[in-house]
């Protein structure tokens, strides 16, 4: 049992890393959106795969975030097909899972207000 705080925190500590990884290496290029099997199924989205990852990558920052953004967020089954298209070794796939989990943490919202985007 002691270990457990110890386990959390440094979960906690490589969460802000991979955040801060992410921020510093993402040119925010879209390929990732582009590539992706599932925008498609976002109740918003959009043609512009820049300003879609720009949304994804300030709810990174803990702001809110485009609709465009949280619809792909919401939509995103992590399936990796976006982590080959990243030139710059971002890992789309972990940026899309902390995202989702800043947006259900950070952001407070709901699992059904995520879902609303979908």
């Amino acid at each position: 049992m002691s270990n457990r705080p110890q386990i959390g925190q440094r979960l906690k500590e490589f969460e802000e890393r991979e955040v801060e990884r992410i921020l510093g290496a993402c040119t925010q290029c879209g390929r990732c959106y582009e590539v992706c099997p599932m925008a498609q199924y976002s109740k918003a989205p959009s043609g512009d795969s820049k300003a879609v990852v720009g949304g994804v990558l300030a709810v990174l920052r803990g702001q809110q975030g485009t609709p465009e953004a949280l619809g792909w967020i919401a939509v995103c089954t992590r399936s990796g097909v976006c982590v080959p298209a990243c030139p710059e070794n971002v890992n789309p796939k972990m940026m899309m899972r902390l995202a989702r989990m800043t947006a259900l943490g950070g952001l407070q919202l709901t699992d059904d207000e995520l879902k609303a985007w979908t």
